[in-house]
């Protein structure tokens, strides 16, 4: 083969690799089809069946693992004898993600980073699965290091910049996110990361209309994407829900946020926690709970991410369907996940938070209690962000309220008023409710006051 054809297959590749990675890295709908076009151009690219491996297991669905596995193991077998430095840590990398073990994966993903900065393929997958993982710490240390080293004339340093908001708003750093996470949505304009971690930085600081400004008026830079556009419109449903717009959340949920029914477990995530919030605030969200548990009935056996279980679980609930709701939660309190990177998660918070719920649910709010608040400090081991987890947080709530626990539950609604500078209507609402708890008379006093009341005027 000529010199020639060696470097036009090697752009070729590298045309392909990029298409892929830009794909990738602005969410857009199109990588599917375009890692598949690699793939038909580039069969013997161990990358690219890498990177697919990688791909399918980020979908954490059970009948995946074996073509993940199955696709890395083509990976390793398609390296070549000599390969370049940084891609057996890639393929080494997609095997340890296809098999569960995604801690591995990510010290592999670190070795090509190191290697080569420009790598922001490896660079997200490793924020990826940091982010499954609910790494928040090493979100910030990957993303800062891998900055640092990266030009900033490089393609993709828009997107990077997305990454590094979103990292430093997990981490409490909410104006340094919004400043960066600004910056990177006016370089890349089909950054929807970096978007979202300003919306992240408006629910956790109590911003509301700001919120609201934000999405609304950039509702046109997230319509490439795939269904993470739903997740978008999910945070401008907080926002209204904030508001007590439940119309407006309602047509979002139908229109926006579940438009397609696909079982993909972050539109139900989405999903379930909108109407679980509602639920909380007694709106009747009338059957749209049903096909939701169609959905997370089908994946009783799935066991591939805490985070989705337990959206399953919230699915199954709200329909009533108590039986397979049991099962599931004895699975996660129980049992191993199918992969082994959710151990952890499971013995720490996912069985102690799937038996909350079921108590919750059944109308013992103490016993919720008793499961929930010790949960409460390893959730972040379910992966997702802190927005998306204070579903949970809001049914602790609810149980000490309901269980007669109300200086704990104090303790908690006001730390979270403080945090979002006194913006919070759930927070206020149930203030207000323990204030007027308080405020009814006691005793004798009270029975007395109840009959004074009752009698009939002369």
């Amino acid at each position: 083969m000529s010199a020639i054809r060696q470097i036009k297959m090697s752009d070729e590749s590298l045309s392909h690799e990029r298409a892929v990675t830009q794909a990738f890295l602005s969410h857009g709908r199109e990588t599917p089809a375009l890692l598949q076009q690699w793939l038909d151009a580039e069969p013997a690219s161990s990358r690219a069946h890498a990177t697919k491996a990688m791909m399918l297991t980020l979908l954490a669905k059970r009948e995946l693992h074996s073509p993940a596995q199955d696709i890395s193991a083509r990976a390793v077998e398609l390296l070549p004898s000599s390969p370049l430095t940084g891609e057996r840590a890639f393929v080494e990398a997609a095997s340890a993600a296809a098999h569960g073990a995604w801690w591995a994966a990510i010290d592999q993903l670190e070795a090509v980073i190191r290697n080569n900065p420009a790598d922001t393929l490896a660079i997200k997958l490793s924020h990826a699965l940091r982010f499954m993982l609910g790494d928040k710490p090493g979100l910030l240390r990957s993303i800062e290091r891998a900055l640092r080293a990266l030009p900033a004339d490089h393609p993709d340093y828009g997107f990077m910049l997305g990454c590094h908001a979103f990292a430093l708003e997990e981490n409490g750093h909410y104006a340094a996110a919004e400043q960066v996470g600004r910056r990177a949505v006016a370089m890349e304009t089909r950054d929807a990361w970096g978007l979202h971690a300003v919306s992240h930085v408006h629910e956790m600081t109590g911003r509301i209309d700001d919120g609201i400004r934000w999405i609304e008026g950039r509702d046109h830079q997230f319509g490439h994407c795939n269904n993470f556009g739903g997740h978008l419109f999910w945070h401008l449903a907080l926002f209204r829900l904030e508001k007590g717009q439940v119309g407006e959340v309602l047509a979002l949920y139908d229109e926006k946020i579940r438009s397609e029914k696909t079982d993909d477990f972050r539109d139900i995530a989405n999903a379930a926690s909108l109407l679980s919030r509602l639920g909380l605030d007694g709106v009747d969200v009338g059957t749209r709970w049903e096909e939701l548990a169609d959905k997370a009935e089908a994946r009783l056996e799935d066991r591939s991410l805490v985070f989705a279980d337990l959206h399953y679980l919230l699915a199954l609930l709200g329909a009533g369907r108590d039986e397979a709701a049991g099962r599931l939660a004895e699975s996660l309190a129980g049992s191993v996940p199918s992969h082994a990177s959710q151990g952890l998660a499971a013995r720490r918070a996912g069985g102690l938070v799937a038996r909350g719920l079921m108590a919750f649910r059944n109308g013992h709010a103490g016993e919720a209690l008793e499961h929930l608040l010790p949960a409460r400090a390893s959730l972040v081991l379910i992966g997702g962000s802190d927005a998306q987890r204070d579903v949970f947080e809001q049914v602790l709530i609810e149980s000490a309220l309901r269980s007669g626990e109300p200086r704990l539950a104090r303790a908690i609604l006001s730390k979270r008023l403080a945090e979002r500078a006194g913006q919070n209507r759930f927070a206020s609402e149930r203030l207000g409710r323990l204030m007027q708890a308080e405020a009814r008379p006691r005793g004798i006093l009270a029975v007395a006051a109840a009959l004074a009341f009752a009698q009939p005027a002369h």
